[in-house]
């Protein structure tokens, strides 16, 4: 649909260009309301109603089933991410984008949303994200995704073996919840623990791993959000690990929370501010929970929640802790999951 595509960081001038699609990203000061369109989950948002959505990815591809119509003169965003990039190809290329709609979707959630794909978006998303950590150009990289994407979807692209064995961690733990050995407990309409028993692993640093945005899967973490996401993308999800003297305890938001979606549950009491690094919990019954944990745990720690450096950690947002880091609980998975049940009921 459009030719012409730039990358655009903050601050830049605007580009020589009469109507500007700004997509995954607000174009801010560069933004002109008479003539310019924004298809974007980043706030602050102009996007119109009818094309809103989750990705910015499904924005673009609700937008090419029905156009404003004009001739729009160029495509920008302004940082190299999965969405950003499948959101700019959805407008390139818009023929092979509608036709694999599902898997462009599916990979962009993977990314923005620690979201579940099914195997053609796993592939996208992770030869995507290998792409993105290269030391190369922002431009460079979008010609290169552009050029693999296809392959990866069809099964053509030769990194398929390497990137198929990659994601091997990610089919792990998707088997491990199937099968029972780890145990999925669904506690209310919005609330799921899952608990890990001490057989599992005994490897510290892989049960409490928090995954970057966008972050390709690898053998860093056991339990990926992306693998809790094939049965509770839209609820809050009780982590409890079985430790040598205690539990490990997180508690992770759906993560989609931090951009302006669509059609999707909601935490009361969480306001977002600008991007997912900055955020306020007013939510009485959670902070009145995480002061009860505290109040019944014996261990050396803390029950932390929403302070600064987990804002940084999103989508985990409340866990215990101590010296910055997760440390042993003495409460049990079954106390933790009392109290914080009736929150999310």
């Amino acid at each position: 649909m459009i030719d012409r595509f730039e990358i655009v960081e903050f601050g830049a001038p605007r580009p020589n260009a009469q109507r500007i699609i700004f997509c995954d990203g607000s174009g801010r000061e560069q933004f002109r309301v008479e003539t310019d369109l924004d298809l974007s989950h980043w706030r602050p948002n102009r996007t119109p109603a009818e094309y809103r959505a989750g990705t910015s990815t499904e924005i673009c591809l609700r937008f090419l089933d029905d156009p404003q119509p004009g001739p729009w003169t160029v495509a920008i965003n302004n940082h190299v991410d999965v969405d950003g990039i499948l959101s700019v190809y959805a407008l390139v290329h818009s023929g092979h984008a509608l036709s694999h709609r599902q898997a462009l979707v599916e990979a962009a959630e993977m990314g923005d949303f620690w979201s579940w794909g099914e195997h053609a978006a796993q592939r996208v998303f992770q030869g995507i994200t290998w792409l993105m950590n290269r030391e190369e150009s922002p431009r460079a990289i979008y010609d290169e995704a552009f050029r693999r994407i296809p392959g990866l979807i069809d099964g053509s692209d030769p990194e398929l073996p390497a990137i198929d064995e990659s994601l091997a961690p990610l089919h792990h733990a998707v088997a491990l919840v199937a099968s029972g050995q780890i145990a999925r407990r669904p506690l209310t309409p919005h609330i799921t623990q899952y608990v890990v028993p001490r057989g599992i692993t005994e490897d510290d640093a892989r049960l409490s791993y928090v995954p970057e945005f966008n972050e390709a899967i690898s053998e860093a973490a056991l339990l990926w959000p992306q693998a809790r996401a094939l049965s509770d993308a839209q609820r809050v999800c009780l982590v409890s690990s079985e430790r040598d003297s205690g539990w490990f305890h997180d508690l992770w938001f759906p993560g989609y929370l931090w951009a302006d979606t669509a059609d999707r549950w909601l935490v009361s009491g969480l306001t977002y501010h600008d991007g997912m690094s900055s955020y306020a919990i007013t939510n009485d019954k959670l902070l009145a929970a995480f002061a009860e944990l505290q109040r019944r745990e014996s261990a050396r720690g803390q029950w932390r929640l929403g302070d600064a450096t987990l804002q940084k950690q999103f989508p985990l947002v409340g866990r215990f802790a101590d010296n910055g880091g997760p440390a042993r609980s003495s409460l049990t998975p079954e106390t933790v999951a009392q109290i914080l049940a009736p929150v999310f009921d």
